[in-house]
């Protein structure tokens, strides 16, 4: 992915403009080293923003013939999103508008690569809903996990109006780490990220 062309300059700006989260530069080759190293075709992202991440991830998939799809909940900023898919000439992604979670049980199949840069308080109760949708061999990265540095301060520490954030956060680290069928890492690239591969079948 090419960050310093015209097309990408503006939407990065936009971006800053509209105070809408991108990932980090570094955050994108790790989703293209994954991809490779994995194989993996079919994406689900949870938070589409302006398309950033989803541009990144759809180039990613693109030499193998693989796919995104993309839910974003806020209509304005998918409308901007499809926009940029357009003038990126990408056609491999599919968007759909609304809540995740009354989304995500009416899809079909199932993915190789799960992208979660939603709302972090309800990154547990989505884990519950992707699970299975996620193929053995198949990768759930989670963004912004160090948000704020919540989940490193003392609950007295963290303003009232964050700390049903902290605890949620915390129970889906928690979640991910202990899981019996997951193996995860954390990176400290950006906001963090938490890197979980689902076991393979024995």
């Amino acid at each position: 992915m090419d960050f310093n062309s015209e097309l990408m300059n503006e939407l990065i700006k936009e971006c800053r403009e509209k105070n809408v989260a991108q990932i980090h530069p570094e955050v994108a080759k790790l989703f293209a080293l994954l991809i490779d190293c994995g194989g993996y075709r079919r994406v689900l992202e949870i938070g589409t923003g302006l398309g950033f991440s989803t541009i990144n991830l759809a180039r990613a998939v693109e030499p193998r013939g693989g796919s995104v799809l993309t839910i974003e909940r806020m209509p304005e900023r998918l409308e901007r999103a499809r926009d940029y898919f357009k003038r990126f000439h990408l056609t491999n992604v599919r968007t759909c508008e609304g809540e995740a979670h009354e989304v995500i049980p009416h899809l079909d199949g199932y993915f190789d690569l799960i992208f979660l840069d939603a709302a972090m308080g309800q990154y547990a109760d989505y884990l519950e809903m992707l699970f299975p949708r996620l193929v053995p061999g198949g990768i759930l990265i989670a963004d912004n996990i160090f948000f704020e540095d919540l989940i490193f301060r003392s609950r007295s520490d963290v303003p009232h109006r964050r700390r049903t954030m902290q605890e949620r956060l915390q129970v889906f680290l928690q979640k991910i780490q202990e899981h019996p069928e997951l193996t995860t890492r954390i990176f400290p690239f950006g906001d963090g990220l938490a890197v979980s591969w689902r076991h393979l079948e024995e």
